[in-house]
């Protein structure tokens, strides 16, 4: 009993305090400057697109300068893939194992081309971003310490990007719900303790560094809502309808568009392609700065009831357009935010028409926006818990819980009966297959001896994060270990089955989970190659 709660101790508490800790405080910190410098820019653009209307002579200096940020974004960006197109996607992609990438050159890269997005007013946030970075944190956190945490990473990873998300939003309780729902679609006592420990160091870091300076961590300034009387659910679910709908749509127009450009403009250079649209923003911007930026001021203009219907139908299709181009193409930006605008607008539409038709008295107007909201980010994102879950710890639902669960309830089924991937899964299939073409996927039968003091002992399969696509078809348990537990013993042997484009790294990192393999058990059993992208982690 006393060995095994050392090695409980060895293997899981004292690194994930100490990777999560380190991870967190780290986070919150690089994401409280993130949040100084993207106010501070995204302030000057709109006070830059406010004086160019004033003097339209001025209009073409916008227009240049917005080609200048495009040159300078897509030279950033061009020998970093993996830093192009919404933070979030890439991050579930990462934390999935399915791409690789450089920690250090990624914070960097992705701070310095995201300020430029800001500066010219893309409609892309600040979150996807954040996340990624923090992603990125977290690998850089275990990377500096010895080889032997090499499994750990991608726990960690997934605390940073947790933690990123909560110090961008406000909202920690949703950083760890982004954990299960989100990165790795299933719940493990192992990534809770790394996600709630790294969101809980990063909030905290994020509270008082706020506090010193005088800001808010709040995505949205709290107000109160009415309750919405039982009598009108009736509203809440034709909203969740409308939402998951309008969801639907929006993927569709996503892929349709990222075909067009593959087929149509694929002579078309990278760096044309962010100057076009740079340039196509700004003079978006000049003419109505409504349907340029995050959409954050958009959100507080809806909910205090602004804006005229036919205005908004326009402002929100031209900013899909905008949003979905954009991220097509691979300006760097998150879709958090732009995805909570649509929301609010399509609430913000339906309880105009509901107040102006009498149904619904005004004061239920803000919880119609509320709902709105929740629902097209559960339908877009295939994520009802972690909606329903901002909706109260950032949007005042808290009083609101069964009308918000209703419109994401039903939003949610609309998305889920024709089978639609979420929006941020049709991203991540584009970024596999513009990493993966012309490649050859290897398929690897092998077996795995579990090594005295290996990461997996005493772990289930479910607790472990294994390499993508990899399945654990057998378990031949070590007879000496008898009667010791459910979990994994010294000497089980493994069966794995699994698909690569590079076998070398995939075994690094199984040995990583295992222990170093016997020089007569390295040998790869291989099933077969295909020319075909790699599968979504089992």
């Amino acid at each position: 009993m006393k060995t095994k709660f050392l090695r409980y101790v060895k293997h899981i508490w004292g690194p994930c305090l100490l990777f999560s800790g380190i991870t967190g405080i780290l986070t919150g910190g690089l994401i409280f400057l993130f949040k100084i410098a993207s106010s501070y820019v995204i302030a000057r653009s709109s006070e830059l697109y406010a004086f160019v209307r004033l003097h339209p002579i001025w209009l073409p200096v916008l227009v240049l300068g917005a080609a200048v940020l495009g040159l300078l974004a897509a030279g950033i960006l061009y020998g970093a893939p993996n830093c192009r197109g919404g933070g979030i996607p890439t991050s579930v992609a990462l934390l999935r194992g399915l791409i690789e990438f450089k920690w250090i050159k990624s914070v960097f890269l992705l701070f310095t081309s995201a300020m430029m997005t800001y500066l010219c007013g893309v409609p892309l946030g600040n979150e996807g971003p954040s996340v990624q970075m923090g992603t990125a944190i977290g690998r850089g956190t275990v990377q500096s310490f010895s080889k032997k945490y090499a499994a750990w990473d991608r726990y960690i990873m997934t605390g940073g990007a947790c933690a990123g998300f909560a110090a961008a939003t406000g909202a920690p309780v949703t950083g760890i719900f982004f954990a299960f729902e989100e990165a790795h679609r299933r719940f493990s006592p192992m990534i809770f303790m790394s996600a709630a420990m790294t969101v809980i160091s990063g909030t905290v870091t994020m509270e008082i560094l706020c506090k010193q300076a005088g800001i808010s961590t709040s995505m949205f300034e709290l107000f109160e809502v009415h309750k919405l009387p039982l009598k009108f659910l009736w509203a809440a679910i034709l909203i969740g309808l409308l939402c998951g709908a309008c969801a639907i749509l929006f993927t569709k127009f996503y892929r349709a568009c990222g075909n067009f450009l593959k087929s149509k403009l694929q002579k078309c250079s990278f760096s044309v392609k962010i100057v076009l649209i740079f340039v196509l923003v700004a003079l978006i911007g000049f003419a109505w700065n409504a349907c340029i930026g995050s959409g954050h001021s958009l959100i507080e203009e809806v909910l205090n009831g602004e804006g005229v219907w036919y205005l908004l139908v326009l402002c929100f299709c031209i900013r899909a357009i905008l949003l979905i181009v954009a991220n097509n193409v691979g300006v760097t930006g998150g879709l958090f935010v732009p995805t909570l605008a649509f929301g609010a607008i399509l609430g913000a539409l339906f309880g105009k028409g509901l107040v102006a038709l009498e149904f619904l008295n005004a004061e239920y107007y803000p919880i119609m926006v509320i709902v709105g909201m929740a629902s097209f980010l559960s339908a877009s994102a295939r994520t009802p818990i972690t909606a329903i879950t901002f909706a109260v710890e950032a949007l005042s639902g808290f009083s609101n819980i069964l009308p918000i669960t209703v419109g994401v309830t039903f939003a949610y089924l609309t998305i889920e009966a024709l089978g639609i991937v979420s929006f941020n899964e049709a991203v991540v299939e584009r970024k596999l297959e513009e990493q993966n073409h012309g490649r050859v996927k290897q398929i690897v039968d092998r077996y795995l001896t579990v090594q005295e003091d290996s990461f997996a002992v005493g772990k289930e399969i479910r607790d472990i994060l294994w390499p993508s696509t990899c399945v654990i078809l057998s378990i031949d348990k070590n007879p000496a270990q008898a009667g010791g537990g459910v979990g994994i013993s010294v000497g089980d042997v493994l069966h794995v089955h699994y698909s690569t484009y590079e076998p070398t790294h995939t075994f690094e990192l199984l040995e990583a989970l295992v222990g170093v393999q016997p020089t007569d058990n390295r040998t790869e059993m291989h099933v077969g190659a295909q020319h075909e992208q790699v599968p979504e982690n089992s």
